[in-house]
């Protein structure tokens, strides 16, 4: 699937090691969004255009790890309408440290465990298991 030339509101990876996938807890202000996990990521500065210009940066920003780019899973939009530009991506080193002020948390989950935290209403954005549905169906495990 060719990207939309149209830039993004915000970007996020979908973080694969050992056939498992990376879920971050944001802090939070607003209590609606307390226990709710997502992919790491985050918005396009004013200046930036090139969206894997952004990932890496936000990669190093959050979790401070460099990261190798699978592929584009795709375009994903929030229940209220932002558009996010997934990647799926993998670690080229270990995770740590996470940046404290922006996340609370992290976990690394199967792709059954992160269905069960979709039925269980834990996503933040609500296109995590569908960005995951389709992550699988173009990149199969191996």
């Amino acid at each position: 699937m060719a990207r939309k030339a149209t830039r993004p509101y915000a970007v996020r990876a979908l973080l694969i090691e050992n056939e498992r996938i990376l879920l971050i807890h944001h802090n939070f202000r607003d209590p609606a969004l307390f226990g709710k996990w997502t992919f790491p990521g985050g918005r396009l500065d004013p200046d930036e255009t090139d969206p894997l210009e952004t990932l890496h940066r936000e990669m190093q920003e959050e979790l401070s790890v460099d990261i190798e780019v699978i592929g584009e899973v795709g375009r994903f939009y929030s229940r209220s309408g932002a558009d996010y530009l997934i990647f799926a991506v993998r670690p080229l080193g270990p995770i740590g440290p996470l940046q404290p002020e922006e996340i609370r948390d992290s976990t690394w989950l199967t792709p059954a465990e992160l269905y069960e935290w979709h039925a269980k209403e834990k996503m933040q954005f609500g296109f995590e298991m569908k960005a995951v549905s389709l992550y699988l169906k173009k990149y199969p495990w191996p």
